[in-house]
């Protein structure tokens, strides 16, 4: 018999829990669980089913004999609670590692990949290269869900068979899956980081992490090779070309042909030259001259910001419209050959012009009335510019 127990610890103090002998105190029974109504709960019993330990029935005697056919999983599961001031959990001292317990097994992500999407409970070492939306310390992060783009070695390496495997994967965290303040922290830094994900659930062609799923904060041991809990890669990261199997909220690589550009959408805007900052004041008296709300700076030269979105002529897209939202950087440089003398930019003068290598997160696809793909160019958290995962996108 499966129960679960819904406790008003800490996150810390529950992982503590794990793998022992506890005595229950002061419980009562919320409901009865069913297979069909609770499927998320039994996709988690299902990963602890069969028991290690033989299962025992009542013998003619006293003692009990070892059932040997093969018994189902549980159909039903009991949800407790702790009653008010008298429930409580107590690790029974003294007791061993239960032989019950069976800790979650991590697996590459190209074996998960490969195996057959049952709906099924997985767990796996993955470094997170981007993620969105980008957090925040003030960020409501139990409010929405997040996107993880992850990879780890067993993606990275050249695919001699061409299994059709992508290089990266999205891992979506839902608003149910509770986070320590350790991955809250991390999840907020501009930076590469390393989680174990447990018991993250595989539907319908993606991770999902929701309620009873875990995400851990793994820490670099210098000098450790851990094997299979390694999410150290061995180069540069390497995306896979946007191509006719590419999802929504995922990221891939990209170069093409300049065959449009967006005049509607396209406006700028003046920073701090300072900061940064896109608050901006203009000074009374002066009207070339603003006043920063951050940094109280007067910005006498302000940063020209711009917003520019440019369709393109992709080939492993073809009869597709490819729009992408292009980086500062990428609107510079393509910008740069177009300028005229009085400062405007002429349309005529990017068209035909090639970009590339980009690095792009999907942000929509449709293919009614007509088949358009909408990219928005991002940097990702790791050292360097990605590579492409295949001939046709060149290391930059």
């Amino acid at each position: 018999m499966f129960s679960e127990v819904y406790s008003e610890g800490s996150i810390l103090k529950d992982q503590q829990l794990e793998g022992k002998s506890c005595s229950l105190m002061g419980m009562k029974v919320l409901q009865k669980a069913t297979r069909g109504r609770t499927a998320g709960l039994f996709s988690l019993i299902d990963t602890m089913w069969p028991p290690v330990m033989p299962l025992k029935a009542p013998g003619h005697g006293q003692t009990c004999e070892e059932v040997k056919t093969h018994v189902p999983p549980p159909s039903f599961c009991y949800i407790l609670s702790a009653h008010p001031n008298v429930g409580q959990i107590d690790i029974i001292e003294g007791d061993p590692i239960s032989k019950l317990y069976q800790p979650p097994v991590p697996h590459f992500l190209r074996e998960i990949l490969q195996t057959a999407d049952l709906s099924t409970r997985c767990s796996f070492y993955a470094r997170v290269i981007y993620q969105r939306p980008q957090l925040s310390s003030l960020f409501p992060l139990q409010q929405t869900e997040i996107w993880l783009m992850v990879t780890d070695v067993t993606l990275q390496m050249q695919d001699e068979n061409n299994s059709g495997l992508p290089k990266t994967v999205p891992v979506c965290v839902a608003p149910s899956c509770v986070l320590s303040q350790e991955v809250r922290e991390a999840l907020t830094e501009a930076a590469p980081h390393c989680f174990l994900f447990r018991d993250a659930l595989r539907t319908q062609g993606r991770f999902v992490c929701v309620e009873r799923s875990v995400l851990l904060l793994q820490k670099p041991l210098l000098g450790v090779d851990s094997g299979a809990h390694s999410c150290e890669l061995t180069g540069p990261v390497k995306l896979s070309e946007l191509d006719s199997i590419t999802q929504v909220n995922s990221i891939c690589c990209l170069q093409g042909t300049v065959v449009g550009v967006d005049e509607s959408t396209a406006f700028s805007w003046p920073t701090c030259d300072l900061c940064g900052n896109e608050r901006l004041d203009q000074s009374p008296g002066d009207r070339g001259a603003f006043s920063c709300r951050d940094c109280s700076h007067v910005v006498t030269s302000p940063v020209l910001r711009r917003h520019l979105q440019v369709f393109l002529d992709c080939p492993t897209r073809p009869q597709c419209a490819v729009r992408v939202k292009l980086s500062q950087t990428s609107i510079a440089s393509l910008l740069s050959l177009a300028a005229c003398e009085d400062g405007s930019y002429e349309v005529k003068s990017v068209l035909g012009k090639e970009v590339g290598l980009l690095n792009c997160f999907v942000q929509s696809i449709t293919t009614h009335p007509a088949s358009c793909v909408g990219l928005e160019e991002i940097e990702l958290l790791s050292t360097g510019r990605a590579s492409s995962g295949s001939g046709h996108c060149p290391r930059p």
